[in-house]
């Protein structure tokens, strides 16, 4: 260390040791070092923090030490102690002093040669303690240099009263790439990722990776909050831009949450938990964008993030059920089958139906071990009411997600055997919207499923263009109809008229669903339709009940 350029900062609330320090200091024998001096601690800490300062000289107490340390991580930090105490020492060495000088055998000549040491010390050890704070596959900072930045970041506006953003960024699927081409081609990616990273953000600002696919960036000296949403949109462009790699061709892309200090949080837990939040919400909100956080919006946001949490704690502890509807013939009045739906029995909200989480379970993936749950249990509940003599079809609904399982027959195989379940028992339900998303898909499911011996039935039939012609053309067994309108709507009547023509005219069987009174009921069976569904025909109802009365009912 050049002591004779260095600037030091004094602090010694006691005004005799002061002086005795800035006389050492200022050594007639040697050339002075620059020095200003400091009496209170906090005063200390603010001027670390927005100075530049090679070195400080504080006393020997460990709270100021940790504070400047947090501060003030690159200036030397001796340590002038009153008497000996190893202990203690050494908890100020582990706690980041550079040395410790005991004050009844300092002198000038010692406290130069104490902070040339230092500095050398500081400078071999200087590349260690850069590594430590850097992620090595993308030569970003890491959590350590992020935390680092927050905390001082977080001193400097207190004192000057500067606006600085964070920007939580994640990956769109970055699990599918990884799972699909493996980890090798994935951290390829990332290295590239982090590089169009720096390419979007100013030279003053920092960006970090902290873990997995999530990055953070801290946008300083931030004069607007539009400044941050203009930065999150060049970050989401840039990273869309498509990538080829080892000859694959990938698209990207990536969501993220913003929070600004100081409106969004006055400490870098808060403001790194709102960013998160933030972006949880912009994944939610169909992803490829990004989203402030917000404090009106936070207890939902943060509903749904414990209602997530709950099901995967509900599916280990066994809180879901299945409940049954039943689904009756129009000539006869008798039970055609039972449609398996799922209800989770939650600990404190009571019994909640699939539409309080099924588009969060979506959201988690969870989605398809609880499917896989619904259809062992309906199976399971398909061999008892066998075994106690009852032929009766089972109705299953299908989500997005299972029908872009490639191995998703050969599972529903492997299933109906182990329950020892014929597959001409099984129908599955298909909503039209999922087949015209995910046409391919769902057209080799369909003919895969068909082979295996299931039928396949479109649910919401009706509600989108387009979905005809694969009525036409796949193995569908049958259309479920939306009968809740056409009680108040004479032409959405006329319409599911037509569609029960249609769909005869191509041989396909019709269900109606919510039919709630017995003119609904009466219309849609004059009309030609099949089966009927709904609350006037029975309520779901658990197994214990359903086992309990006969499997062929008429109108409940």
């Amino acid at each position: 260390m050049d002591t004779t350029a260095s600037k030091l900062l004094l602090v010694e609330m006691d005004p005799v040791k002061r002086e005795q320090l800035l006389a050492f200091c200022r050594s007639e024998n040697d050339a002075p070092l620059a020095v200003e001096v400091c009496t209170r601690p906090q005063e200390a800490i603010n001027r670390l923090a927005n100075g530049n300062f090679s070195a400080c000289l504080i006393p020997n107490d460990l709270s100021l030490l940790r504070d400047v340390r947090r501060v003030a991580n690159d200036t030397l930090c001796l340590l002038v102690s009153d008497a000996r105490a190893p202990e203690h020492d050494s908890m100020a060495i582990h706690d980041g002093a550079d040395d410790i000088l005991l004050r009844s055998e300092l002198t000038s000549n010692r406290l130069r040669r104490a902070l040339e040491h230092a500095g050398f010390r500081r400078q071999s050890g200087g590349k260690l303690a850069q590594q430590a704070k850097q992620d090595p596959l993308t030569g970003l900072g890491n959590r350590a240099m992020l935390e680092e930045e927050l905390d001082r970041l977080l001193l400097r506006s207190k004192r000057s009263h500067t606006a600085f953003a964070l920007l939580y960024i994640d990956l769109d699927y970055f699990k599918q790439i990884n799972d699909s081409f493996g980890h090798g081609l994935g951290d390829l990616l990332l290295a590239v990722i982090a590089n169009r990273l720096r390419r979007s953000m100013r030279d003053l600002d920092m960006i970090t990776r902290i873990g997995g696919d999530e990055f953070v960036a801290l946008l300083t000296d931030l004069h607007d909050p539009n400044d941050a949403a203009l930065i999150a949109s060049k970050i989401i462009h840039t990273l869309s831009e498509p990538i080829t790699l080892n000859g694959h061709h990938l698209l990207i892309s990536a969501s993220v949450g913003i929070a600004t200090h100081p409106q969004h949080g006055s400490s870098a837990s808060e403001l790194l938990n709102n960013a998160d939040q933030a972006l949880y919400r912009a994944k939610a909100g169909g992803r490829n964008g990004y989203s402030f956080y917000s404090p009106e919006e936070d207890a939902q946001t943060q509903h749904n993030l414990d209602i997530e949490q709950g099901l995967r704690h509900g599916l280990l502890e066994g809180q879901f059920r299945l409940h049954f509807q039943p689904i009756v013939d129009t000539r006869n009045g008798d039970t055609h089958a039972w449609e398996a739906l799922l209800r989770w029995q939650h600990p404190t909200l009571g019994l909640l139906t699939p539409d309080a989480f099924l588009k969060l379970a979506e959201h988690s993936g969870l989605i398809l071990p609880m499917g896989h749950w619904v259809i062992g249990k309906a199976l399971e509940a398909v061999m008892k009411w066998r075994n106690a003599g009852v032929d009766c079809r089972l109705s299953i609904n299908l989500s997005d997600r299972e029908l872009k399982q490639p191995r998703f027959a050969d599972q529903l195989r492997q299933l109906l055997v182990k329950n020892n379940v014929p597959a001409n028992v099984i129908q599955l339900e298909l909503r039209e919207d999922a087949l015209l998303k995910h046409a391919s898909q769902a057209e080799k499911l369909c003919k895969s499923l068909a082979s295996l011996g299931v039928d396949i039935w479109l649910d919401h039939f009706g509600e989108e263009y387009g979905a005809m012609s694969y009525l036409a053309r796949l193995p569908i067994t049958g259309i479920k109809l939306d009968a809740r309108k056409m009680v108040d709507d004479d032409d959405y009547a006329t319409y599911l008229r037509n569609l029960i023509n249609l769909s005869h005219g191509m041989n396909k069987q019709i269900t109606a669903n919510y039919v709630e009174n017995a003119q609904t009921a009466e219309q849609l069976s004059s009309w030609g339709g099949d089966f009927l569904q709904g609350y006037w025909i029975g309520r779901p109802r658990p197994l214990e009940d359903v086992m309990g009365q006969p499997l062929t009912l008429s109108n409940t």
